[in-house]
């Protein structure tokens, strides 16, 4: 069979990819608001053909020019006083990338960086780009300047001080939104709707998207489900733009079943297809991924690196779905082999697959570790419903404070095959 990772078109342009998860780093930084502008502005242009690129704030109803690249008199030269007052107020009323053609021949982009707080705005200021007169905006570029621009917005606003915390925490919302241009997030994009051949139930934190957190599941044929589970390893709007991308993949590989019925293949395919992206930033990830013949009551899985998942047998007795041989984390290198291993599942079996961060925080136990308390747990809760058992997990984690913080990032897949 031909090496399929070298067929499949990527469905994502890494190296974009790539820069914006470094932005997203190197803006977490920085401790002003300029030092965000210029390194965004020094960002932009490295990819698009311009004549000068600005970046505008407004202060006590005056305009200033923050930062910019290019001739520091080419914007205040084309612009009077009233004209730019009226464009600002415009593009912040847009809340979207603009474009106009002034003069009859004088092309401009303008970007806001404007956030939405319960109908409340939090305008940080605009970037005006003034293109070579051979500039095309593509789809992808579109992209790139929308998640970079929210991604520095949101860290503007960090730096707005702690008075502003709630709407800090309301912005994660809005960049949630605003990556899923790229590629929908975690469950939208699970391409599961209900449940029918494979029940499940979800544990997950609300911020889980912005700590690396990933599941996926989906349908193929009659009898088939897949499920990859995985934790990326970094945090904030580059986990989530990430994650996004992965999903994405996930999507588009579920309908290779050359690939995507084999896990070592999918691992494979992965590990190579964002070698780029591993290289430039060093970010790696842990994974799991499982093809579930529920006839047969079989799962065929390899793993990445991830923690085993636990199996509830029907007399509650709980053991590990043990790989036959764990490999290395996505992006450690670049030809690593991935093993598969197949096991059977009895009828009434529960399959509970977990990250690293859950069970670390459920092994604490005030100042001992113990690592053998979440099994126990798993046991007596291995005769409730997949839905009476998540709630009943959640809560134990909760109340084990000295283990488990308020903002531990925490995900468990519940799983059971339909009789």
């Amino acid at each position: 069979m031909s090496n399929m990772s070298t067929e499949l078109k990527p469905q994502i342009n890494l190296k974009l990819l790539s820069e914006v998860l470094l932005l997203g780093n190197e803006f977490e930084k920085l401790n002003s608001k300029k030092d965000i502008a210029t390194l965004l502005l020094d960002s932009i242009q490295k990819i698009f053909p311009l004549k000068f690129l600005s970046f505008v704030e407004k202060n006590s109803d005056s305009l200033k020019v923050l930062c910019q690249v290019g001739d520091s008199s080419s914007i205040l030269n084309l612009f009077n006083k009233e004209i730019s007052e009226q464009i600002f107020q415009w593009v912040i009323e847009q809340k979207q990338l603009a474009s106009l053609t002034l003069a009859g021949k004088q092309h401009f982009v303008f970007i806001p960086l404007i956030d939405l707080d319960r109908g409340k705005s939090i305008i940080h200021g605009m970037i005006v780009l003034h293109p070579d007169s051979n500039f095309v905006l593509s789809k992808e570029l579109n992209t790139f300047i929308n998640v970079a621009c929210k991604t520095a917005s949101f860290s503007m606003t960090k730096l707005l001080g702690n008075d502003d915390s709630e709407k800090y925490l309301k912005l994660k919302d809005q960049i949630k939104a605003e990556l899923e241009l790229t590629a929908k997030l975690q469950k939208s994009m699970s391409g599961v709707v209900s449940g029918k051949k494979l029940l499940f139930s979800v544990l997950e934190d609300e911020d889980s998207t912005f700590n690396g957190n990933i599941w996926w599941l989906s349908d193929l044929g009659l009898d088939i489900s897949l499920i990859f589970f995985a934790q990326v390893l970094c945090k904030g709007a580059p986990a989530a733009m990430l994650g996004g991308f992965l999903l994405g993949e996930m999507n588009s590989l579920k309908t290779k079943a050359e690939i995507s019925l084999q896990p070592k293949e999918v691992l494979k395919y992965l590990n190579q297809q964002f070698n780029p992206v591993f290289k430039s930033t060093g970010i790696t990830f842990n994974a799991w991924y499982g093809v579930f013949n529920i006839g047969a009551r079989k799962v065929r899985f390899a793993n990445a690196n991830h923690p085993d998942p636990f199996l509830i047998g029907p007399e509650q007795q709980v053991s590990n779905l043990i790989s036959k041989e764990k490999s290395k984390a996505l992006g450690i290198n670049l030809d690593s082999d991935f093993v598969e291993t197949e096991s059977h599942i009895s009828s009434g079996s529960r399959l509970i697959i977990c990250t690293n961060d859950l069970l670390e925080q459920a092994a604490k136990i005030g100042d001992r570790y113990d690592p053998s308390w979440l099994p126990q747990v798993l046991e007596t809760l291995g005769s409730l419903s997949l839905s009476e058992m998540r709630n009943s997990l959640d809560s134990i984690l909760s109340e084990n404070v000295s283990g488990t913080a308020s903002k531990s990032s925490r995900l468990a897949l519940l799983l059971e095959l339909s009789s």
